[in-house]
């Protein structure tokens, strides 16, 4: 009777020890869960202006026979080739580079023949030859001088603008330097055009222009 009174007592012992194995089991178990419910609720995700560039606006860069959009932060670029019609232009300069057309005017007198001038804010003026055959104009050159209490600056992608030296622009290209009426003129074999104010390397560039322009020499 004593045996089984004592195998009894084991017995019931063991079970105990079996149901606290499991509730502590069962209790690290809903941590876990409780855990992962509370990781997958609050996961830590960047917000969406964190995954997009600061700044998309694209910047107008000056070239020959042509003009580009760069963006700057991944460095492409965009050409914008003569050819394109007026109402186009202005509405590119306005829409995506937030330019506005400050005046626009007929030459007539403008030895390529008639040219429409348009000006934007930033002093460049477009300049439009008419395309008899589309009946429209159309963008074939551009002009930049000296602008008085302009803080726009505008540069080739090698930095080249109105106030760069003559060695500045020689370190980048090679250019052709002749006197004429306008003064110490220059040139590129790419076809850009303009002007320094001296003889020395230290001369600055005072105007700039590229394709069909209305300067009188």
């Amino acid at each position: 009777m004593k045996s089984f009174t004592l195998l009894f007592f084991l017995f019931i012992l063991l079970i105990g020890c079996q149901r606290k194995d499991e509730r502590s089991d069962n209790s690290d178990l809903d941590k876990t869960s409780k855990d992962t419910l509370n990781s997958t609720e609050k996961p830590n995700i960047l917000p969406d202006s964190a995954l997009k560039p600061a700044n998309e606006k694209p910047i107008l860069a000056l070239t020959s026979n042509a003009l580009q959009l760069v963006i700057l932060l991944t460095g492409s670029t965009r050409e914008i080739s003569f050819g394109m019609p007026l109402d186009q232009m202005v509405a590119l300069m306005d829409q995506v580079l937030e330019l506005e057309v400050s005046n626009v005017g007929l030459n007539g007198e403008c030895g390529a023949g008639p040219l429409t001038m348009a000006t934007l804010s930033n002093g460049l003026t477009l300049v439009f030859q008419e395309d008899k055959t589309k009946n429209e104009w159309v963008f074939e050159g551009w002009y930049l001088g000296e602008v008085a209490n302009s803080k726009a600056t505008l540069t080739t992608i090698a930095g080249i603008g109105i106030g760069s030296t003559r060695a500045e622009m020689e370190d980048v290209t090679i250019i052709e330097v002749f006197e004429s009426s306008l003064g110490q003129e220059f040139s590129t074999e790419s076809g850009l055009y303009g002007v320094f104010s001296g003889t020395g390397k230290d001369a600055k560039i005072t105007d700039l222009w590229s394709g069909i322009s209305c300067i009188f020499r």
